[in-house]
This record gives structure tokens, sequence and C-alpha cells, in this order.
């Protein structure tokens, strides 16, 4: 059976459908104004002015019912029809139903040839950017771990650089900065806090004549002994022990004042005698300048003090040596 032969009872029956429509509205608007004005009078006086005055009322009836029907016809009959037109005019076009019509034209077929081997090139290309892409992301992630290792690399030698700026190298005690910033430290916390502050300066005695004698490596060591005796006496957390250079230390003590610090440089004296220098060459002696600050002697300056001590070593070696001299 043919596409037209199954179109035209479909055709047929539209025409019906909306010409069925049309008549049932015609009946059924003149009945249903008719309902309305009646209704409508009979709420003003009842039935007798209804009798009366029923040719006003078919008038009504007929003209009330005329403008429901225009007003029908313009807002829906209408527009029905073109749209019944339009489904019949889209069912009456005709469809290619062979294969042949579907075929393209040779020409058509070279072109979407191109346009495939075309795509087909853009997306050898998108993968290749892709690739080329991802290797990228990979090479700036390994730049950057490496760059954080340099980072990392660069804050441990700045660490270890700050260690060096104020470590002694020979001893691994502090060196005269960072001294001279704990002493400018403890010296306004003293002054602050109307507390005691005592400075030791201390020299090791013929110490040039030791290395002569022993060489510099047997002077080092005994250096370094030396430097480690002075942590393990003076090992609370407030205080300084530094290498001033050559054979000469310092020592800060908090909260000391004269007379406890006497008796502790007292006692390194002895400890120095005792100590075991390498393969037993010689012995080595103290001289020590001793100066404290307090409310009842006070100082002007943290360098007034350490030169205090320094004047009261000086003393001390010219008294002899191997001796502690007090600052007046």
């Amino acid at each position: 059976m043919s596409t037209e032969s199954l179109a035209e009872p479909v055709n047929r029956v539209r025409p019906r459908r909306l010409g069925s429509l049309r008549l049932r509205l015609t009946l059924a608007v003149p009945l249903l104004a008719a309902t309305v004005v009646g209704l409508f009078e009979w709420s003003l006086g009842g039935f007798e002015p209804l009798a009366d005055g029923l040719a006003r009322i078919a008038w009504l009836v007929l003209l009330l019912s005329a403008a429901q029907l225009l007003l029908i016809d313009a807002l829906l009959l209408r527009p029905l029809r073109r749209l019944a037109a339009g489904c019949e005019a889209m069912e009456s076009a005709p469809v290619p139903l062979s294969p042949e019509a579907a075929v393209p034209a040779p020409g058509r077929i070279a072109e979407l040839d191109r346009i495939g081997h075309a795509m087909l090139r853009a997306r050898g290309s998108l993968w290749q950017q892709d690739q080329h892409a991802r290797e990228l992301r990979r090479e700036l992630a390994q730049q950057r771990d490496q760059l954080q290792e340099a980072h990392s690399a660069i804050e441990a030698h700045q660490r270890e650089l700050a260690g060096l700026v104020r470590t002694d190298a020979l001893t691994g005690i502090a060196n005269q900065r960072a001294f001279d910033e704990a002493l400018r430290r403890e010296f306004k916390r003293a002054q602050r806090q109307r507390g005691l502050l005592a400075v030791a300066v201390l020299d090791l005695d013929q110490f040039k004549q030791f290395n002569l004698a022993h060489g510099t490596a047997v002077g080092d060591t005994a250096l370094r002994r030396v430097a480690a005796l002075l942590k393990e006496r003076f090992k609370r957390d407030t205080d300084v022990v530094a290498r001033l250079g050559g054979e000469e230390f310092v020592t800060l003590l908090p909260g000391f004042g004269m007379a406890e610090a006497q008796s502790v440089l007292e006692s390194l004296r002895d400890d120095l005698r005792a100590l075991r220098l390498p393969d037993g060459q010689g012995s080595l002696t103290l001289s020590i300048g001793l100066a404290a600050a307090s409310p009842a002697h006070p100082y002007l300056s943290a360098q007034a003090l350490l030169q205090a001590a320094d004047e009261a070593l000086y003393m001390a070696k010219h008294a002899g040596r191997d001796r502690l001299s007090l600052a007046a």
C-alpha cells in the first residue's frame, strides 16, 4: 500500500472532525446563551416579566450567541484549520523510499571523505598536543620538586652559616659576636630587674710556650678540652661560655654576684689543674679577671662591665698568673 493511499483516509477524517466540532458549537452556544439570559431575567423579576419580554430575550440570545460563535471561530477554529492544513502539507510531501534516493552524488562522497580525513588529522594533532601537555606537566612537577629541594638545601646552609657566624669553629662554643649580643641582652635585663650579673675573662697561662713545646695540634686539642670543661661547669640555661680568640675565654653568669662567681671560678681553676691533656703533655693554669654588676655596684654599660673584668685579668697576669683577680 502506498503512502498516498494511507494519507487519504487521514485527510478525509480531519475536515469531518472540524465540521462536527463547528456543528456542536453552533448548537451548544445558543442553548448556553438562552440559559444564561433566562436565569438573569428571572433573577430580576420572576416568571411573569420573563414571559412578557420573550421577544427581547430571543434577540439577546441571538446576539449573544452570534458574538460567542464569532469569538470561538476566531480564537479556536481558525487556528485549528491552519494546524490541520499544515499537517496535511507535511503528510503530502514526497518521502524517498528507495535506497538510490538516499545515495549522495559522487562529488558529495569525495567531499565527505576529505572532511573525514581532516577530522582524523585534527584528532591526531589534538592527541599529540595532549601528550605534549602531559610531558610539560611532568617536567614542571619535576622542576618544582627540584626547586623545593634546592630551597630546603639553601635554608639548611643558611642555618649552618648562621650557626657558624655565632659559633667558634675550633671549640664549638659561642664566639665573641654571640657573647657580645648575650652580654648586652643580660645587662639590660639586670638593669631593668635590678638583678645581679657577673662576667669573668679567663686566659690560659703561657699558652704560646705550650704550643711551641707540644705543637699546635696538641694546643688545639687542649683548647677544645678547656672549652668542654667550661661548658660542663657552667651549664645553666642562662650561662654563656665563649671563646674570644686565641687562648682567651669568657663566661657570663646572670644572677651571680661577686662572691658566688668567685667560688665557682676558684673551683674551675682546681679542675683545670687536674685536666688530662693529650698524651699527658704538661699542664695548664688559668688567670681570671672577675667583675660583677649589682644594684649596690652598678656599671654604666655592658662594655664597661667587660672592661672591668679585662682589667682584673691584667692585674692577675702581672701578679704572677694562676690566680683570680677581682675588679675594683
